[in-house]
C-alpha cells in the first residue's frame, strides 16, 4: 500500500486488494470511519482510492499509517474457494497436458500406432480445455 500522490486535504492510496471493486469498497468504508476523513471515493479500475480529509484534524501520517494497516489485513484474508479450484483445474489441465504429450511421444516412438493415436487425443482435449480457458489473453 501507498499513498501515490497528495494535496492539502487529498491524498491517493493504491495498493493490491484495491482491484477488486468488492475489496475496494470495503476499504473505503473501513477509510471512512477514521476521524477527520471526509469523503472517500473507490476506483478499482486504477487501484486506488481518493481520499479527502481534514488536513487541521488528520495528519497524513497517521492516514497512511491507518491505511496501510487495513489494506494490509484484507491481503491477508484467504480467498474463497472459487479461486482455489479455478488454480486447481489449470494445474490439473497443464499436468494432463505434460503427461498426455510425453507418453503419445513415447508410443510413437516404440511404434506403437493406436496408443500414439489415443494418447495424441487425449493430449488435444487437454490443450483444447487450456486454450479455452485463457482465450481472452491468448487472443489478444
Amino acid at each position: 500500500m501507498t499513498i501515490v500522490s497528495t494535496l492539502k486535504g487529498r491524498a491517493r492510496v493504491r495498493a493490491r486488494v484495491l482491484r477488486s471493486p468488492r475489496g475496494a469498497t470495503r476499504i473505503a468504508e473501513q477509510i471512512a470511519t477514521i476521524p477527520g476523513v471526509l469523503d472517500v471515493r473507490p476506483n478499482p479500475a486504477a487501484r486506488c482510492l481518493v481520499v479527502t480529509f481534514a488536513p487541521d484534524v488528520l495528519e497524513i501520517e497517521t492516514l497512511e499509517e491507518r491505511a496501510e494497516s487495513l489494506c494490509q489485513a484484507a491481503e491477508r484474508v484467504p480467498r474463497g474457494n472459487g479461486r482455489g479450484l479455478s488454480r486447481q483445474l489449470n494445474r490439473a489441465t497443464k499436468y494432463g497436458m505434460l503427461a498426455t504429450l510425453a507418453s503419445s511421444l513415447a508410443y510413437g516412438y516404440l511404434g506403437r500406432k493406436k496408443a500414439h493415436i489415443g494418447f495424441g487425443a487425449a493430449f488435444l482435449v487437454f490443450a483444447g480445455a487450456h486454450v479455452f480457458r485463457y482465450q481472452g489473453s491468448l487472443m489478444r
